[in-house]
């Protein structure tokens, strides 16, 4: 199966997991053509804008930066990224993520379930 750009679904998500701003999401498959697998999209997190703390169970989320810096805060302290670095939350792990830079934090993020 192949997915075009016409296939992607986009909205904006205020106020993401709690965060501040709005985040950009473009789902690039269906959710309902996923097993084993709950979302696979691009997350653009404008400048000063967040995704609050959360908490992953039964499942892990892979965050790869393409754009943009950030700081990562995870259960262990806060983490700079920048394009290239991939992020695992792993089950029963928490993490956030804050744009601390001029630009977009632009990343893909595939969560897998358990």
């Amino acid at each position: 199966m192949i997915y075009t750009q016409s296939d992607f679904k986009s909205y904006a998500r205020p106020n993401l997991k709690g965060g501040g701003g709005e985040v950009l999401i473009t789902e690039f498959v269906p959710k309902e053509a996923m097993t084993n697998c709950r979302l696979i999209c691009e997350q653009v997190v404008p400048t000063g804008a967040s995704i609050g703390r959360h908490v992953h169970l039964n499942e892990t989320e892979f965050y790869l930066i393409h754009k943009g810096t950030g700081i990562v805060i995870e259960a262990d302290g806060e983490k700079p990224v920048g394009p290239g670095d991939v992020v695992v939350t792993g089950h029963g792990e928490m993490h956030s993520v804050v744009n601390t830079g001029d630009d977009d934090l632009v990343m893909t993020a595939i969560i897998v379930t358990h």
